[in-house]
């Protein structure tokens, strides 16, 4: 039953382990017995003990969790709650229960888990972070992040100072100023964690928010480094600090930056980086946090200077997240949360005046950032309530501030009161203005100047026919190349006073990248990484600019690059529609030739594809390809047979104010196919619509009266069938057919809605999508017009 004398007995106190390798414990010894592994293995009687905490933490906070997302609350806010309930705060009081799920004897292993955890969160953060686009934004808005660091940072050491005595039971005289400046800082991983939460990475906002929190941290390392340096015993002590600093980043830097660079390139284009590498990788960052907690004294550091020499983005930052993201931010990130709510004591607040002094420190460093956040916004031009955004952003804690409130209260620079107050305030303010954030921040507001949805008039009814026709083209893949060239080339009117301008966007889809980007493409972009996606951008660019070579200048391509989540990426090609005034964008169907096993990369198109409709401020057309092709070397040969399927209504206009267009150019055949539907139908439009609808069809026909390749014909539809008749003649007889989203006729559409498959087609142009009325020959484009308009 007991261990046999010689062999190792572990007895774990606290937060320290002790081996004794030859000594023998008899049923005397009985206050050490609970804290013995008798068995050989000692982690058997630790991970019945680990499981039973890990399990009620997970569980508890999912449980908040779902009770508090329809209020909108962050996954932080609920684990740091059931961190609470299960600590000494409620549940915790309990003897029986405090003992049984976390014994005080066996929480080393619960709190080593949890930092680890945050290691590699701060890793991961800065792994996928893009520091040379950061740091060149940091040059415009440096007077925001100067004025966000030291208004809250002078402030709380001239408060400290004159509320010195009211701070003596609550934390230690002479580390006060470092606690006031701690409470000062902005840490980049915290807002890069928040902002990509609430989804406003791809907002001019969210750019914004994380160059200013960048500019903050290393305004903050380096006062901290300053600091430290200055507060040592001896000067051979602070000497040695400093070189110790120095010396960290240069191996960083010089010795493992290159390495780790030297791996990427050995790695054959598209391959993935060896797991052999990312294991040492990730072991290497813990290597780092250990050194840097030793020289710097502080293990996050470490880890985010680890992630910041890592290159973001494919082969090797995007693999480093796919590895470890999911089981970090699901599995130790929560134990952390919970292990700080496990550390706050609320019946800990005994002494009122000790609590009123820190809660009036942290609300005085609340009301500076925000006043000198304010202020610099003004400077800059920016408009009021994003400030106001903005510097609630700047005020939020995240995990390297509760790191910092952990290290203080083990150290002794905290009381444990004066911890729960610094929990519990940043808590309840995340708690009360993350959704407030979260419900009123207009993603599509612009940083300057007001924002108004009557500037969504640009569309191609608006557009001069004889002017230059600026259109958005977004390509996910090489297959969506020919079709889009195709479409371009029909719609140039091989004319000097009308050329087309492109603005071709190779859309990729952002993995292992905090910063997304939106960039003019080069031939040697080093942002896209090394990996399949730069090559691929690289042959669908010269695609297109060996086309516009060949148009004889009436077609101007100007080719992008843009990584981002599908999730907000129609934040970018929005701003850049409205930046270069841009009418008309063009995206492919989510189906397009991508084989039916990547249904995820599907959905992620098909809702991008939606969001775009939503919130674009202009016309958006949906193109389904099913072999439209244009030999960029052969274009005089290039011929084109469409069709307008015309019933009505303001979409259905765009796609005859289209066909306009192409009637002038001589390879392009044009049939319009008007519908006029029943009497009855119409009783819900206005006289005014049917009245534009007839303006425009006379200006079509004004304009081709003596086009021999234009054909218009009527048909008369007194009911859906026949409606169904006339889409179903359109087969093996076209190219290429146009048709609105929303036409006029709303009977039909109401009966058909319920049968549509792809809502954002619209009930004709899904008829035409669909395998029912399939033509494989038969490609189709679904315009709508700017929907915030109507």
């Amino acid at each position: 039953m007991y261990p046999q004398y010689g062999k190792p007995i572990i007895v774990v106190d606290g937060n320290f382990t002790t081996i004794y390798p030859t000594v023998c414990f008899t049923p005397e010894n009985k206050k050490l017995t609970h804290s013995i592994f008798y068995k050989q293995n000692p982690l058997d009687f630790v991970f019945p003990v680990l499981m039973l905490q890990i399990i009620s933490a997970f569980f508890l906070s999912r449980l908040i969790y779902f009770v508090l997302r329809p209020l909108r609350q962050p996954k932080m806010v609920c684990n740091i709650l059931a961190g609470i309930i299960l600590g000494p705060s409620v549940l915790g009081r309990n003897e029986a229960f405090l003992e049984t799920f976390f014994p005080e004897n066996e929480m080393l292993i619960f709190n080593i888990i949890s930092r680890l955890g945050t290691a590699y969160l701060i890793f991961l953060i800065s792994v996928k972070t893009n520091t040379d686009m950061l740091l060149k934004s940091t040059r415009k808005i440096w007077t925001l992040g100067v004025s966000s660091y030291l208004a809250p940072l002078l402030v709380s050491v001239i408060f400290s100072l004159l509320m010195r005595q009211q701070f003596n039971n609550c934390v230690n005289e002479s580390k006060m100023l470092f606690v006031s400046a701690s409470l000062s800082v902005t840490y980049f991983p915290v807002v890069a964690q928040f902002i990509e939460e609430l989804d406003l990475l791809t907002t001019e906002f969210g750019l914004l928010t994380l160059s200013s929190s960048m500019l903050i941290q290393m305004m903050s390392i380096s006062t901290f480094i300053i600091g430290v340096t200055a507060t040592r015993e001896t000067y051979i002590m602070s000497f040695a600090y400093f070189l110790g600093v120095c010396g960290t980043v240069v191996v960083a830097v010089f010795i493992i930056r290159p390495v780790v660079q030297e791996i990427i390139n050995r790695t054959p284009e598209g391959k993935s980086i060896h797991e052999f590498f990312v294991i040492a990788i990730l072991i290497g960052t813990l290597i780092m946090a250990f050194v840097t907690d030793y020289l710097w004294m502080d293990f996050l550091l470490g880890a985010f200077l680890m992630g910041l020499i890592i290159p973001d983005g494919p082969p090797l930052g995007s693999i480093l997240v796919e590895k470890s993201e999911l089981m970090i931010n699901e599995f130790f990130l929560p134990i952390f949360f919970v292990h700080i709510g496990y550390q706050t004591d609320v019946h800990s607040l005994k002494n009122i005046h000790s609590i009123t002094a820190i809660a009036l420190l942290v609300f005085v460093i609340f009301m500076s950032k925000m006043m000198g956040t304010l202020l610099a916004s003004i400077y800059l031009n920016i408009r009021f309530q994003d400030a106001i955004f903005l510097a609630l952003i700047l005020n939020f804690k995240g995990v390297m501030d509760w790191v910092s409130f952990q290290r203080f209260l083990v150290l002794n620079i905290l009381g444990k009161q004066c911890f729960t107050v610094l929990v519990l305030f940043n808590l309840v303010f995340i708690a009360a203005f993350y959704p407030v954030v979260d419900i009123f921040y207009n993603p599509r507001s612009r940083l300057a100047g007001p924002y108004s949805k009557t500037k969504c008039t640009r569309a191609l009814q608006s557009t001069p026919q004889e002017a230059e026709l600026r259109a958005i083209t977004c390509i996910y893949e090489e297959d969506n190349v020919p079709g889009m060239l195709a479409l371009l080339e029909a719609v140039n009117q091989k004319a000097a006073i009308s050329p087309l301008c492109a603005y071709v966007i190779h859309v990729i889809e952002l993995v292992g990248r905090t910063t997304p980007i939106l960039m003019p493409y080069k031939g040697d972009d080093k942002d896209l990484g090394h990996n399949s996606s730069s090559s691929s951008s690289s042959r669908i660019m010269h695609a297109f600019i060996n086309y516009s070579n060949n148009t004889l200048g009436h077609v101007t391509i100007q080719p992008f690059s843009m990584v981002a989540p599908f999730k907000t990426m129609h934040n970018f090609v929005c701003n850049l529609a409205e930046d270069r005034h841009v009418p008309f964008i063009i995206v492919p169907f989510h189906e397009n030739q991508i084989p039916t096993d990547f249904v995820v990369q599907q959905t992620l198109i098909q809702d991008f594809n939606v969001q775009l409709q939503e919130h674009a401020p202009c016309t958006v057309g949906i193109l389904l390809d099913r072999g439209l092709r244009c030999q960029i070397k052969l274009l005089d040969s290039f011929t084109c047979k469409v069709a307008v399927f015309f019933v009505g209504g303001v979409d259905d206009r765009e796609a005859l104010a289209l066909a306009i267009r192409m009637s002038a150019n001589p390879n392009v055949n044009i049939t319009l196919l008007r519908i006029k539907y029943s009497t009855n139908d119409h009783k819900g439009i206005k006289i005014t619509e049917s009245q534009l609808d007839d303006l425009l069809v006379n200006e079509f026909v004004e304009k081709n009266v003596n086009n021999s390749r234009v054909v218009i014909r009527e048909e008369v539809v007194n009911n859906s069938l026949q409606m169904l008749n006339v889409i179903h003649s359109l087969r093996n007889k076209h190219d290429f057919v146009m048709v609105g989203k929303k036409s006029g006729a709303t009977q039909f559409e109401q009966e058909m809605m319920e049968w549509v498959k792809y809502p954002e087609l619209g009930a004709i142009g899904d008829l035409l999508a669909s395998t029912d009325f399939y033509d494989k020959k038969m490609s189709v484009l679904v315009l709508q017009h700017c929907k915030s308009v109507r």
